[in-house]
């Protein structure tokens, strides 16, 4: 039997678009978190929901046996979601178009595009960190981002929750990543850098799945409507970056309602983390981006508000 809880009047804040658009668009189309943390965390065959997105890191658990249930607030999202596990053909999103755009500016940094094939096709981080620091990491390099990533343009594209959760130094937090990730890393083997800073597909497209189940609903409220230990895993993005605490509060409520014990959760966050945390393995994550990728058991999903 389904749990049905009163209902409450906190949102997501995903409810609105992150992006600022005075229509539905398709926001990503493609996922920039690394599935490898999840493949790592998660037991073999559990039962996994996760937030749909782009719905890549639904189709690579798919494929690994996982038994997934895909969820996003945003129609737009589960129908592209929906359609690429199907083996539909990828589309370009408001994030892509950003990024797109972005690359333009990259000749004024110094980024030539032999430059940026040079560095990309490296596998020894020893050896990125000094074609980094040598060739790419220049002054102009760090003044574009503290201009692109400022606050006062942030707003112009992204609502302003969203934004307000950044950190205070976003550009200099972004650079900081970057630097770790080619430290750690082999850019050759890389997709995420691969995909940010030439654009290419470099992730092998996964065969149709349609095993995968995709809902449109908001993640709180559709974990309350599910029956007690549904789920074994669970991948939540980064869906609390920006969202009240009493929503926080309530997703948590939600996936302690509909988790077996013991089960694992994944969340990420573009924040910094407060303290140091033995659960953060955001320096795995081979996107670079996230500050916290918090993979936690449930029974300790409320020590860290990022999660």
């Amino acid at each position: 039997m389904s749990h049905t809880p009163e209902v409450e009047t906190v949102v997501t804040p995903w409810q609105e678009p992150v992006f600022r658009t005075l229509a539905p668009q398709l926001m990503f189309g493609r996922t920039y978190e690394d599935s490898a943390i999840e493949l790592k965390a998660f037991a073999p065959g559990s039962r996994v929901f996760c937030i749909a997105g782009a719905g890549c890191t639904a189709r690579i658990l798919g494929a690994a046996g996982h038994l997934v249930t895909a969820v996003d607030i945003h129609p737009e999202q589960v129908a592209y979601a929906r359609s690429r596990a199907l083996g539909e053909p990828e589309r370009v999103g408001a994030a892509e178009r950003l990024l797109s755009y972005a690359r333009k500016f990259f000749g004024l940094v110094g980024w030539t595009e032999r430059r940026r094939c040079e560095f990309l096709q490296l596998n020894d981080p020893i050896v990125q960190i000094a074609y980094w620091d040598r060739f790419l990491d220049s002054r102009r390099l760090r003044a574009a981002m503290s201009t692109f990533l400022s606050r006062s343009i942030l707003q112009r594209v992204y609502n302003r929750p969203f934004v307000d959760s950044l950190p205070r130094n976003f550009a200099a937090c972004i650079h900081a990543r970057m630097r770790r990730c080619w430290a750690r890393h082999p850019n050759e083997s890389n997709p995420y850098a691969w995909n940010i800073f030439s654009g290419e597909r470099q992730i092998v497209p996964n065969p149709p799945l349609s095993s995968i189940q995709f809902v449109c609903a908001d993640a709180a409220s559709y974990l309350e409507s599910c029956g007690p230990a549904s789920f074994e895993a669970f991948s939540l993005s980064n869906i609390l970056d920006g969202a009240p605490a009493a929503y926080a509060e309530r997703l948590h409520r939600a996936v302690r309602h509909a988790a077996v014990p013991g089960a694992v959760v994944v969340s990420r966050s573009l924040a910094e983390p407060a303290s140091v945390m033995k659960s953060n393995w955001a320096e795995r994550d081979r996107s670079f981006l996230w500050g916290i990728v918090n993979v936690t058991c449930i029974g300790d999903l409320s020590s860290c508000g990022s999660c």
